[in-house]
């Protein structure tokens, strides 16, 4: 492990999304985010380590944790990381105006190597709902006592939650847009749209997953749906189609930037085993928090593993099953 590369990785995390006028609350939140965004779940020689996670953004559960603590601890939120053999699984402790909260991003990440998916199921809990998040067993001896933070707004958002300014925004799993106060924590909906991805509706009725994504980029919001790429001012208005591609039977899962520029992925349904990541022209050097670190080129090709192991395998498993 590169210490030297996993410390400027986690600095380009924090740069990327942090600023000093966020409250402990909302860094915990955007890292989080970030994990979800920039991390894949996969196995790989370092998959088990925040060096994987954060500088080769591939790992499993325990290297979900190991990064998202780092980021956490260097964010100065006490971050560490907490491990239950009960389950065989790792998620994160972090401080917030004094209380200790859990959160965990690998279950809360339903990307499935795909853009649009983030969720905050599994954001700020504490010992008391811990059961309730089928979190049980872990090795920390802390009480972790929590308080009334995990009635944060974004609980039910889907995408990453992005500040600017006075404002956050993000969208729910009814695909409604929410603006929410930074101070008064007051919501506001400013667009909801009846779209809903094809072949992901449960038999119990209900909602399907909505892989949307969002990106604030030159001063609108950017996100997906099945078929096109759309973008609102932060008001919620003036909708615009920017992108309608050709997609040839595929549906579109999501939104981001990479190299600059917005991206986004497409395949045939949301199970797929493969999917394409689409580069269009349109630039996205400011958007924010998508600054990412960018490690030296490989001298040599590293190993890994075609298959995943059966530990690897168990965890994805229970990974899909909490999600339920």
């Amino acid at each position: 492990m590169d210490d030297a590369a996993t410390l400027a990785a986690g600095m380009a995390a924090i740069a990327a999304c942090i600023d000093d006028g966020m409250t402990d609350l909302e860094k915990l939140t955007a890292l989080h985010d970030w994990i979800c965004l920039h991390v894949d779940y996969g196995v790989s020689p370092d998959s088990e380590t925040a060096y994987g996670a954060l500088v080769k953004g591939k790992g499993v559960c325990v290297g979900y944790a190991s990064g998202y603590a780092y980021v956490a601890a260097l964010a100065g939120l006490n971050g560490v990381m907490t491990y239950s053999e009960t389950i065989d699984h790792a998620w994160i402790l972090a401080t917030l105006d004094g209380a200790r909260y859990f959160s965990d991003a690998t279950w809360d990440d339903g990307k499935y190597q795909r853009m649009g998916l983030i969720r905050h199921s599994y954001f700020l809990f504490d010992a008391d709902n811990a059961a309730d998040t089928h979190h049980v067993g872990w090795d920390s001896g802390e009480a972790v006592p929590g308080g009334a933070l995990e009635l944060v707004p974004w609980r039910d958002a889907v995408t990453r939650v992005i500040f600017d300014g006075d404002y956050a925004w993000y969208i729910d799993d009814t695909f409604t847009l929410w603006r929410c106060d930074r101070d008064t924590w007051q919501t506001r909906s400013l667009l909801t749209l009846d779209i809903r991805w094809p072949d992901t509706a449960p038999d119990d009725g209900a909602a399907p997953e909505i892989y949307a994504g969002l990106v604030l980029n030159d001063g609108r919001l950017w996100f997906a749906t099945p078929y096109d790429l759309r973008s609102v001012d932060t008001d919620g208005g003036d909708m615009r189609t920017e992108l309608a591609p050709e997609l040839d039977g595929d549906i579109i899962y999501g939104i981001g930037v990479q190299n600059g520029v917005i991206v986004y992925t497409k395949s045939e349904s949301f199970d797929s085993l493969f999917y394409d990541v689409i580069e269009t022209d349109i630039p996205a050097a400011n958007a924010w928090g998508y600054a990412a670190y960018e490690p030296e080129a490989k001298t040599e090709p590293e190993a890994e593993s075609a298959d995943p192991s059966p530990i690897a395998e168990k965890l994805l498993v229970r990974r899909f099953l909490a999600a339920m």
